[in-house]
């Protein structure tokens, strides 16, 4: 990194020269040039004109720069930040292995039908089941929807492929142990009626006769998962379809049902219905909520915090970041822990007060 980059970051660089810098004055290469322009980019009174001129930077150097091995995580993410509606260098950008993946989310989700075009034509996002996810709701994908469609397939199968792998390869023991483990669903809540376990009790019975056409799918469902011994529903768990996660989530089996939180192919939506499901494993619920993926998704949280079977240590938590009006119905909703109910009213209570002051 140059002195005069040092100089400005320290604040120990004369005013006349950081204006000059602001303005793009100095005669400096164009990557040292835009790292000082990002510093100023901070500075409380030159940041606006800073960023002004890296607004008007040639698209040629900026993607120079954005290639550049030697170019600092904190410009790149500048640059990000100042110029993601240039489908060019968003493209250097997306291939440059420094960048976190993560750090192109909000570009997926908002970017210009152009921008995502030539995101698509980078090999690191076509592999990142997360960013094809949030492309796929961005309107602007629609012109290229079906491109797009196909990308995320092919990633969602070679991730769901490498995650069984080491899965399987991690737990490889428990699996050995309990590989004859049948496949038998989690109970129900008491007095609640349970259409799948009957379905389970009538494909044990040789009862596979359908009254409808879901049904029939339903039945021929469980009989395919009732033949497999446990490491097999794990596969199934990682590279299935919603249908078959849906059911695999109740399994008695905890490594099949957590297996199925590890699935790439698993959606918000989901990860929500799982959350509010009283008809799995308090282990699932725990491991939920270990998932910064889907826990900063209010829906899954909120989910989590109403679900009577979530373990009080789990639920306590979540309530410090409820809305307002979510923590008042919680308050009274008697289908919850009667310590969750009491937390939720302090916190309710806590929570007006603020409101006053």
């Amino acid at each position: 990194m140059g002195r005069m980059v040092d100089l400005i970051r320290n604040g120990e660089a004369p005013a006349s020269v950081m204006r000059r810098a602001a303005q793009g004055g100095l005669s400096l290469p164009a990557r040292e040039a835009i790292e000082i322009l990002v510093v100023l980019a901070e500075h409380r009174e030159l940041g606006a004109e800073a960023e002004e001129t890296l607004g008007r930077w040639n698209e040629a150097s900026l993607i120079e720069v954005a290639s550049d091995a030697l170019t600092p995580r904190e410009v790149r993410l500048q640059l990000l930040k100042l110029h993601g509606q240039r489908p060019a260098l968003v493209a250097a950008l997306c291939e440059h292995p420094a960048l976190e993946l993560e750090e192109l989310e909000a570009t997926a989700s908002h970017g210009s039908a152009e921008v995502l075009r030539a995101m698509m034509r980078s090999q690191r996002v076509r592999s990142s089941s997360r960013l094809l996810e949030l492309m796929a709701v961005n309107p602007a994908t629609e012109p290229a929807r079906a491109l797009l469609e196909q990308f995320r397939q092919t990633a969602q199968s070679r991730a769901a492929e490498g995650v069984a792998a080491s899965f399987l390869a991690e737990h490889a023991e428990e699996v050995a142990k309990v590989d004859a483990q049948p496949f038998e669903l989690v109970a129900g809540v008491d007095g609640e009626d349970d259409p799948l376990d009957k379905l389970l009790t009538r494909v044990k019975n040789g009862d596979t006769t359908a009254a409808d056409p879901e049904e029939h799918v339903q039945l021929s469902l469980l009989q395919k998962i009732g033949l497999m011994r446990v490491g097999e529903r794990i596969k199934l768990a990682m590279r299935g379809n919603r249908e078959e996660r849906m059911m695999l989530i109740r399994d008695r089996s905890k490594l099949v049902s957590l297996a199925v939180l590890e699935s790439p192919k698993v959606t918000d939506r989901e990860m929500e219905s799982f959350a509010s499901m009283k008809n799995i494993q308090e282990t699932v619920l725990r491991a939920i909520s270990t998932k910064r993926k889907f826990i900063k998704n209010y829906s899954v949280l909120r989910a989590l915090a109403n679900n009577p079977k979530t373990p009080l240590d789990v639920a306590l938590p979540l309530l410090a970041h409820l809305l307002v009006k979510d923590v008042r119905a919680l308050a009274v909703n008697k289908n919850v822990n009667e310590t969750v109910r009491k937390v939720a009213m302090k916190t309710y209570r806590k929570k007006m007060e603020r409101k006053i002051d």
